[in-house]
């Protein structure tokens, strides 16, 4: 009997809840980890999470008449794999589902990108690909002709963190709800929050391993060595979680979102994005709102003085209800059994 594998790129016990939900049907997974998602720290670590991918994806090709099921966490195993199997126009012989599926053109090599993912998603060899959000479905689907039946819209998932981290303290040189915060890597449109933030004296702090642009405002803080466990601490104890977003059509931004709803946070995302659409319900949950600095400031105002504390418990329950990954791997299950 051939196995059913999950292929990840980062440490297995992180989805063992997505693992059950997988499993929910009676099928059995064995997860496959392959870590790759630390942090970024120049053109060197980039070059090796790439190569990363069409290594593990090259392993998987070779040994494919093994596997009845590749179930990719990182999409590019799945992507990469297709482009193999594309490239040398091999016999189709598994299920191949690629999560948390995004596009973003390139600023460079555009034309040798494009060509490549379609290479990747064409020829039948990606069954499935999971984004969060029914538009971004239907964008996909018309930019790379993918079948929009094989394309799976359901919200992301995490596990839930907030017993583990809850009463960490705050980074040293800050108070607790002392600061707004805004965390990422991708499609985040930090230049607008600090172009906005010019008429603001609420501390700012900026996490981001990959952002290049500065600041002089005294208020206003980057962080560039942080990543992975280490941003706990800061989104813990801030007042609010930001999540501003540059390409609203692109899905980008989940894990940090429903990592403030996890923690109890006051998460604040801008719109139009597939975060506002699927996650956030505003004035109940979270808040929406659009890339305009004077709305951003007046929103921030009402967050300090009080007005969205309720939110808090909110984001919460919303989370509880909605968004464990449990849910989101048996939401896939259900749809490519």
């Amino acid at each position: 009997m051939r196995d059913n594998i999950i292929i990840a790129d980062c440490e297995k016990e992180e989805l063992e809840t997505l693992l059950k939900g997988l499993s929910k049907n009676g099928c059995h997974y064995e997860i496959k980890s392959y870590p790759a998602n630390g942090g970024r720290t120049g053109v060197i670590s980039e070059l090796k999470r790439y190569m990363n991918y069409f290594t593990v994806a090259f392993k998987y090709f070779l040994k494919r008449r093994n596997y009845n099921q590749l179930i990719c966490w990182q999409q590019f195993y799945a992507l990469i794999y297709g482009f193999y199997c594309n490239l040398f126009k091999v016999k189709k012989v598994n299920k191949v589902v690629a999560f948390n599926f995004t596009y973003k053109e390139k600023k460079k090599f555009t034309k040798i990108y494009r060509w490549f993912m379609n290479k990747c998603l064409s020829g039948q060899y990606v069954d499935y690909i999971h984004v969060p959000s029914s538009e971004y479905a239907d964008i996909i689907s018309s930019q790379f002709r993918f079948p929009r039946k094989k394309i799976i819209v359901a919200t992301f998932g995490i596990d839930d963190i907030y017993e583990h981290y809850h009463m960490i303290d705050a980074p040293e040189g800050f108070e607790k709800n002392g600061y707004m915060l805004a965390v990422g890597r991708s499609n985040r449109d930090f230049d607008f929050l600090i172009s906005s933030w010019k008429d603001i004296q609420y501390p700012l702090v900026i996490v981001s391993d990959t952002y290049g642009g500065n600041t002089d405002q005294a208020n206003i803080c980057i962080k560039r060595t942080i990543s992975g466990k280490m941003q706990y601490p800061w989104i813990v104890n801030c007042k609010a979680l930001i999540v501003p977003i540059d390409d609203g059509r692109i899905c980008s931004g989940d894990t940090v979102l429903l990592k403030g709803l996890s923690l109890k946070k006051i998460v604040l995302v801008t719109e139009p994005s597939t975060l506002a659409e699927m996650y956030i319900k505003n004035g109940e949950n979270g808040l929406t709102v659009k890339k305009d600095a004077d709305c951003l400031r007046n929103t921030i105002d009402d967050i300090v003085d009080g007005k969205y504390d309720h939110i808090e418990e909110n984001a919460r329950r919303s989370f509880l209800d909605s968004y464990s990954r449990y849910s989101l791997g048996a939401s896939v299950a259900d749809a490519i059994q």
